[in-house]
């Protein structure tokens, strides 16, 4: 260990790179370090010297990182998450904490369960600035890279889940599967079982993180398969499509039960056992030991056994 190299590499030298990490911008990075850019200028001179790395570089009007300050981003969250964790010992105090919250989640969970949890969140903390991310923007890599607080992800709790070292998963809602046809689909007029399911055509949900829904393993095994018509990025945008043709969405009960209130739409159960399914609620280990992370966590999940 070189205690002279660290002795110069202050508190101040982290927190000003991992918002430069995070933002790429050094007038951004000012803006929340209350300070010039002038002055994060200079410190970020003084960490390439004691890094010997060039950090971010210019491109155009851009800042990149180099391939050193990339691999720099999940250690550093991980340091200044313990770090934190020795300061921040109060008790934390609702209804006088001011701050963001970070979350990644997909644009259809804003309808449910996240809208109304939120809606209830924020009541509760006055301060506090919801900033939400679509998860094929920030996911489990920027929140393993301390770009986000949380991320809400529907998925089935046997498919396999992507090795974020430090990512915690935890239960936040255990729910089910359901298909959703428009009001007049042909298939209404028939038995609803696997064969009259597999007849049709289905819309597919793009997922760049999770492994394939344990659903499609399951009929799999039984030597069926689905036939895709569309594949989209979202469950909103497939709900959309759904009134106009003759295809079938496997989605989150709950959810399906929101949109089909007020589309023209119907649910049907899924014809065949599918395991288990449930919403999770997932951050990085050390950083969820933070007494506001820590509340919001535990109020986020009696705020969501609570929800009818």
């Amino acid at each position: 260990m070189d205690l002279i190299a660290l002795s110069r590499l202050g508190g101040r030298h982290l927190v000003t790179l991992h918002l430069l990490l995070d933002s790429q911008s050094v007038t951004r990075t000012a803006e929340r370090l209350c300070t010039t850019p002038s002055t994060v200028s200079k410190t970020l001179n003084q960490l390439r010297d004691l890094l010997g790395d060039q950090l971010l570089y210019r491109q155009g009007n851009q800042l990149l990182l180099t391939p050193f300050a990339e691999r720099l981003g999940p250690t550093l969250h991980r340091l200044l998450s313990e770090l934190n964790g020795l300061t921040c010992q109060s008790a934390f105090d609702p209804r006088q904490w001011q701050g963001t919250l970070k979350l990644g989640l997909r644009e259809s969970l804003m309808t449910w369960p996240v809208g109304p949890l939120l809606g209830q969140l924020m009541q509760q903390v006055p301060g506090l600035v919801p900033e939400i991310w679509s998860k094929d923007e920030q996911g489990l890599a920027a929140l393993a890279a301390g770009r986000l607080d949380f991320v809400i992800l529907p998925h089935d709790q046997s498919q396999p889940l992507p090795r974020h070292p430090g990512l915690v998963w935890e239960t936040l809602r255990e729910d089910q599967l359901v298909c959703l046809l428009r009001v007049d689909h042909p298939a209404l007029s028939r038995p609803w079982d696997l064969d009259a399911y597999l007849s049709w055509r289905h819309l597919a949900i793009r997922d760049s993180e999770l492994a394939n829904p344990f659903f499609e393993q399951s009929l799999a095994q039984q030597q069926a398969r689905r036939q895709i018509g569309a594949t989209l990025p979202d469950f909103t945008s497939a709900a959309a499509l759904l009134p106009h043709t003759d295809l079938i969405l496997t989605a989150i009960g709950g959810w399906a039960t929101q949109i089909a209130t007020h589309s023209r739409l119907v649910i049907r159960p899924v014809p065949f056992d599918y395991g288990r399914v449930s919403h999770s609620l997932v951050w990085y280990g050390p950083a969820g030991e933070n007494p506001a992370h820590r509340w919001l966590r535990q109020q986020l999940h009696a705020l969501a056994n609570a929800l009818a």
